[in-house]
């Protein structure tokens, strides 16, 4: 009879320990799995990311408003191309392999020297936030880290995103200016009332429109009447004004460099009024980074300066913005 409960209670302990094995098994696996599911799988549902740059020591915010449309802090507009980016990145990002135990440690320590935070919200609750780090050696991967409400992954592993060659840490960032609208104005000609050019370059080329309907204009230049006008080209002209983007914001000048050249005259003007609502535009041109003293042309002739009406400095592309302050040699006859 003992050697029976014997073996019973042996058998019992054998069944006991290989459940409690599997048991273990499974929950190593899921772990493991939790720990590399970087994914959001519905994009859609995602309303709020948080990036912290922990180099330059930024936070920038996006939240999606009730009308589906991205924000920034204070309802500042964003470009939505970025935002659809970040979010592209986070349903196709996918597991490209693991850290050698080698360097795990010296991994752990630079990813949490630098790295960005990525902290994502779905329907108003956090779901997931990535840390991500620097490049692997071919620059084909991303040294990342995840963490959850229920865990967070103490070793870096490596993630890719699917039909991408490249790294994932540029798609993130926390600096506003990368963020910001480039849009500047949009004026249907059928919403114009007066554009006004100054010309402190060529003050002959200054020039204004004065549209009295839908058929009338009255050029003026320097206080003369111009009489010799392409009716067709100032229609091509004033179509121009339905829409104007900045090329990108200020990098490289600092403060005082701005007050500075703010202080000045500005080379160009750009006064526009309109039936509901108005723009100014000061313009000043850019010396060449490039220049040299043996050239006759100090100035850059790609790009200049544009201070927006709320004080912002922006660079613009002369590309963009040379038909509307050049706009004369356009619509005005020139004489033979």
């Amino acid at each position: 009879m003992k050697k029976l409960i014997v073996i019973i209670v042996g058998i019992g302990l054998i069944i006991g320990l290989s459940i409690f094995a599997m048991n273990l098994k499974t929950g190593a696996k899921a772990t493991d799995t939790s720990l590399i599911a970087f994914a959001i799988e519905d994009t859609a549902a995602v309303d709020k990311i948080e990036i912290y740059d922990s180099y330059q020591d930024q936070l920038f915010t996006v939240t999606r408003n009730k009308d589906g449309v991205w924000e920034g802090p204070d309802g500042m507009c964003v470009q939505q191309g970025i935002v659809q980016m970040m979010l592209e990145t986070m349903h196709k990002v996918t597991l490209k392999g693991y850290v050698p135990n080698a360097a795990m440690e010296n991994m752990k320590k630079l990813l949490m020297a630098q790295h960005k935070e990525v902290k994502i919200y779905q329907d108003g609750k956090w779901v997931k936030t990535w840390y991500v780090g620097h490049s692997t050696q071919d620059h084909m991967g991303t040294h990342m880290l995840l963490e959850t409400p229920s865990m967070k992954s103490d070793n870096p592993v490596i993630m890719g995103m699917k039909g991408f060659y490249g790294i994932l840490e540029p798609r993130f960032f926390a600096d506003p200016r990368k963020f910001e609208c480039t849009h500047l104005f949009s004026f249907q000609r059928s919403e114009l009332k007066k554009v006004e050019v100054i010309n402190r370059v060529t003050p002959e080329n200054s020039f204004t429109i004065d549209i009295q309907g839908p058929d009338d204009y009255i050029v003026t230049s320097q206080g003369e009447r111009v009489d010799n006008v392409i009716k067709d080209n100032l229609v091509f002209y004033l179509n121009s004004f339905d829409k104007l983007h900045f090329n990108q914001p200020n990098y490289t000048l600092s403060q005082k460099e701005i007050d500075s050249m703010k202080a000045q005259v500005p080379d160009y003007e750009l006064n526009i009024e309109g039936k509901q609502s108005g723009y100014e535009l000061d313009l000043y041109r850019r010396l060449d980074p490039e220049y040299d003293p043996k050239d006759t042309i100090a100035y850059d002739l790609n790009y200049l300066w544009g201070v927006k009406e709320d004080g912002e400095l922006v660079r613009m592309q002369y590309f963009s913005v040379s038909p509307l302050i050049q706009g004369k040699t356009v619509f005005v006859e020139m004489e033979k």
